[in-house]
């Protein structure tokens, strides 16, 4: 089953970003059009898509988003064109909260990934004060074993704290909100 006809749907409210990459031009080329910039950085071993706003860095994706991962990724793209989140006003509060580095590790196949991207891409829309990195972990083995990753999804914050993401998104946020004032 080809997805093209959906993703060209998605293409059609994605505007003024940049996607950076690295070894990931089959990808991303089918998003090249005049409100999406494509540039090739071209020194990485592996396929990495830096995905930046007019006003600075959104998100890096380690990987090439792909089955269970590419929804939550198109919605990132469409959200970072149009602001629009789905939070609700208790979460947003705890989604400013946040601050520092996020790594969000994921598998493709992963069916608990996509709620966990969903609300980590829109934390990063809502709070410059983060910074994230969906890795895919079974790509990154390395970034895998370095963080001790055992199930996915799981969330790595500042270097330091391990949140496994398979909660319900509130209750993510208060551990990362937590977590964040425990660390800063």
């Amino acid at each position: 089953m080809s997805y093209d006809y959906v993703i060209r749907q998605y293409l059609k409210a994605i505007k003024d970003i940049t996607l950076r990459h690295c070894k990931a031009s089959d990808f991303v080329e089918f998003f090249r059009s005049e409100s999406i910039r494509i540039e090739d950085e071209g020194n990485c071993q592996k396929p990495e898509i830096h995905v930046y706003l007019s006003d600075g860095k959104y998100f890096s994706y380690y990987g090439i988003p792909s089955m269970n991962e590419l929804w939550p990724f198109l919605n990132a793209l469409v959200r970072g064109s149009t602001g629009a989140i789905q939070l609700d006003s208790e979460e947003l509060q705890l989604a400013k909260k946040v601050k520092g580095d996020i790594k969000l590790f994921v598998t493709p196949e992963c069916t608990k990934c996509p709620i966990t991207a969903e609300l980590l891409y829109q934390v990063a829309l809502v709070n410059r004060n983060v910074k994230l990195e969906v890795v895919d972990s079974e790509l990154y083995d390395d970034l895998s074993k370095k963080y001790r990753v055992m199930n996915v999804p799981k969330i790595i914050l500042n270097e330091k704290v391990e949140i496994p993401g398979g909660f319900p998104p509130h209750i993510v946020l208060k551990m990362l909100a937590k977590s964040s004032e425990a660390t800063s």
